[in-house]
């Protein structure tokens, strides 16, 4: 009776690669069956590998992702504005939270804390580009022209990234302490508010096109005689406006 010829190991090997990019979750199934009964020579060790570095990568993002928003919302608090509607108890409760998840994750994986200070540095390049864009885009939230909204947001993000620390400024213990908050930093000058750029403010000369928003455009005589006034603004538009 004959025997089965037995395939060989490098062409079984490179069978086995190509399943994990066919089908990964049969190649996964296969591979936690022979690593169980010590099939060692059906093993995919190159993949296997890998696999199991992308595993521990995904245990550094799941680190770094409370780091970065506990972060991202302490700088919120510290650097935001004097308005009542600033949403400041939902910060407070978003930073808890993401402390609540450091510690949940340090617990499943101890031995993620010697990467503390690395996973941390790069929640706050994270943390720091959330906030320069969260508070360049609600400034510019009520600004309808899309050109101008263009305009104000790369000037915003601009200052706003100029404005804000470069570098980390909170420590670690900082971040990880559930009964610490940052104080409200008083800045001497805060990026403008769009609303000190609009035209009624520069007092832009109108066009046409800018006043297609005003009731009487299409009718307004006195509209019109108001456009022939270089230094005309909108509030001064409005004035003449016989829309309701």
């Amino acid at each position: 009776m004959g025997v089965a010829a037995k395939v060989p190991d490098q062409q079984q090997a490179s069978e086995t690669g190509n399943l994990h990019d066919r089908d990964f979750y049969t190649w996964a199934v296969q591979q936690a069956a022979a690593l169980r009964r010590r099939d060692f020579s059906a093993v995919d060790w190159e993949n296997v590998t890998e696999e199991i570095e992308t595993l521990g990568r995904t245990e550094e993002r799941s680190l770094k992702s409370p780091y970065a928003r506990a972060m991202e919302h302490l700088l919120k608090l510290q650097y935001r504005g004097d308005e009542e509607t600033e949403p400041v108890a939902g910060w407070e409760s978003s930073v808890n939270q993401a402390r609540v998840e450091i510690e949940e994750v340090l617990q499943e994986s101890p031995g993620l804390k010697s990467k503390r200070d690395e996973v941390l540095a790069r929640g706050w390049l994270s943390a720091r580009r959330a906030v320069v864009e969260a508070f360049a885009h609600h400034a510019i939230a009520g600004i309808r022209d899309d050109s101008m909204r263009h305009r104000e947001q790369k000037r915003l993000t601009r200052e706003w990234s100029q404005t804000l620390p470069q570098t980390n400024p909170y420590t670690r213990e900082q971040v990880e302490d559930s009964f610490w908050m940052p104080e409200q930093i008083r800045l001497a000058q805060r990026p403008q508010s769009p609303s000190s750029t609009r035209p009624e403010a520069r007092r832009e000369p109108l066009t046409s096109s800018s006043l297609q928003c005003l009731p009487c455009w299409s009718t307004g005589v006195d509209t019109l005689r108001v456009l022939s006034d270089p230094s005309a603004s909108y509030s001064t538009a409005a004035s003449a406006c016989s829309g309701p």
